[in-house]
């Protein structure tokens, strides 16, 4: 059996942390000011929460800090589609490692509410999971 990967939920990002990232990602190189400004356009916020905010994320290896400049300037270690993958791969393994039996129940239920489609990918994923492990 395979190692459990140790995450809790708590590595997904919350509220601020996900804007804050997605005006990073759709940015590229941000500065404190930056980010403030957008969020600023659809809410008031302070300026040192986002500077926290930001040092936070560059603490959690999500952000690169470039403290060479007058203003740090931070861009994504990650893209938006990595960061995604990664972080269902770990709520999923999660779910798994401490409540298999739900997760399991649970996806099902999901795939059967998708369209024939999703259901069809899974059915080939499983076959050629069975024909590779057949050919071990």
């Amino acid at each position: 059996m395979a190692a459990r990967r140790k995450h809790s939920l708590s590595e997904v990002l919350g509220p601020l942390e996900a804007e804050i990232m997605d005006v990073v990602w759709d940015s590229g190189d941000v500065t404190v000011r930056d980010v403030h400004q957008a969020l600023s356009a659809n809410r008031p916020i302070a300026y040192t929460t986002v500077m926290t905010t930001l040092g936070r994320l560059a603490d959690k290896g999500l952000l690169k800090r470039i403290e060479d400049q007058p203003a740090h300037h931070y861009t994504a270690v990650v893209s938006r589609d990595q960061y995604a993958t990664s972080t269902v791969k770990s709520v999923v393994d999660w779910l798994f490692g401490h409540f298999p039996d739900p997760a399991v129940a649970y996806f099902i239920d999901r795939v059967e509410d998708q369209d024939e489609e999703v259901i069809d990918r899974l059915r080939q994923a499983i076959e050629e999971r069975r024909e590779q492990g057949s050919a071990d």
